[in-house]
């Protein structure tokens, strides 16, 4: 089993970085006051929220609730965590996004009764995919709502859902996961996997996933396969460049002169790091630097800014690389 399925989380409690949420839904759980019939659950990748809806699913069916968590020991619980029932359907909006699609397998089938569980449970992940059509088809059902049938959506991009689809639901906005957190929770699963993993590489991972727990947690688990999680193990398996990489470039781009800035151009590709992701990574950087000097911090994230609006135009990407920086010498030797 990978790390990412072995350590997905099954209670709200093992959430990460969503307590505003979470407290929310255990305390609805608990109490079953203003219970909503349907949920949208909105925000970036990897922050959990496909995982909320399998929880909330059995929480809203679990016949042992523990302080708001689904138990996971229940028959329900376990029909759900294995998949045995046709009470929980979830539905990937990508590849079903025409009206035929949704009629057949949520909105025909939503009118019986649940055969196994207290709730029949629709989650419909990207569902911003969705057709106009199917918007409406959709709509006609969750305006409506029965006590036994739940729908959780989940979006990254809740500007492409409809108004009406919106206010029928109970909104939940999902944020990045503190950098903090993040760090606690990868040495964590070092620990539990007894890997050996230095700080500045859980650091590195946490930022080249950009706060997505679930890249994050993938990461470990690839680069884990040559041994210790450092640095340099990285580079090689990912292809992204270390801190100390990434500061002494910009400082040779400070200094200025073009030849030792172009071979070091050449020697980060043939070190086989993505010069795109290396581009993300450096303005990443500049951004936690840029009150350090922020005439050069504005001139040089508009210098990396370029090369990633250009570099998938060219077969070569090293020599969008020195177009831009010598672009940017010659602004700055005037």
């Amino acid at each position: 089993m990978s790390l990412a399925n072995k350590y997905r989380p099954q209670t709200f409690d093992t959430i990460i970085g969503q307590n505003h949420i979470t407290e929310i839904l255990k305390a609805q759980m608990s109490t079953h006051k203003q219970m909503h019939h349907n949920f949208l659950l909105f925000g970036p990748r990897g922050t959990g929220k496909t995982t909320a809806a399998r929880i909330l699913a059995k929480a809203l069916n679990c016949l042992n609730l523990q302080d708001g968590n689904p138990c996971n020991t229940c028959a329900n619980c376990q029909m759900i965590n294995e998949g045995k029932t046709l009470d929980y359907v979830e539905i990937d909006a990508a590849s079903h996004t025409g009206v035929e699609n949704i009629r057949e397998e949520i909105l025909d089938k939503a009118a019986y009764p649940p055969a196994s569980l207290k709730k029949k449970i629709y989650v419909i992940d990207e569902v911003h995919m969705l057709s106009k059509w199917a918007f409406n088809a959709l709509l006609k059902t969750i305006e409506e709502p029965r006590d036994n049938v739940c729908f959780i959506l989940a979006t990254t991009d809740i500007q492409k859902v409809p108004e009406t689809i919106i206010s029928r639901c109970q909104v939940f906005n999902f944020k990045k996961v503190d950098k903090n957190e993040m760090s606690k929770h990868l040495k964590s699963i070092v620990a539990q996997e007894e890997l050996i993993a230095t700080d500045e590489a859980i650091d590195l991972i946490a930022k080249i996933s950009e706060w997505c727990v679930r890249d994050a947690v993938k990461y470990i688990d690839q680069v884990s396969v040559l041994g210790n999680i450092d640095e340099a193990h990285i580079t090689k398996f990912l292809g992204v460049a270390s801190e100390t990489l990434i500061k002494d470039f910009l400082g040779l781009i400070q200094g200025g002169d073009a030849k030792i800035i172009f071979e070091k151009v050449d020697e980060i590709h043939n070190q086989g790091i993505d010069l795109n992701n290396f581009a993300k990574q450096t303005l990443m950087h500049i951004d936690e630097i840029f009150l350090e000097d922020i005439q050069f911090s504005t001139q040089i994230s508009e210098t990396f800014t370029d090369i990633i609006g250009n570099i998938r135009y060219y077969p070569y990407p090293a020599i969008v690389y020195k177009v831009a920086i010598h672009k940017h010498i010659q602004r700055n030797t005037k």
